[in-house]
């Protein structure tokens, strides 16, 4: 996994699958960065399909950023580390 800048801090990662923008999500919350990497890559080879929205977020003291995300449109994005 790409580095996130938040290694060794308390971060909460989230990973959020929904089949349409803005439809119902489907989530998991963890705390190490290559477990919510391994759940952020199965459901993108599980769910990687048209109209499918996947993102993994980090929060840190009640921040939330982007780590990376996927559409069908827009592909992979990974955001750089801060």
């Amino acid at each position: 996994m790409e580095s996130t800048g938040l290694e060794g801090e308390d971060v909460e990662y989230e990973v959020v699958l929904r089949f349409r923008l803005g439809g119902p999500a489907i989530l998991g919350v963890w705390s190490k960065p290559e477990v919510a990497d391994e759940k952020f890559l199965k459901r993108f080879g599980a769910h990687g399909r048209p109209g499918t929205v996947l993102t993994l977020t980090a929060t840190i003291n009640g921040e939330t950023r982007l780590v990376k995300s996927w559409t069908h449109e827009d592909g992979l994005q990974v955001a750089r580390a801060a």
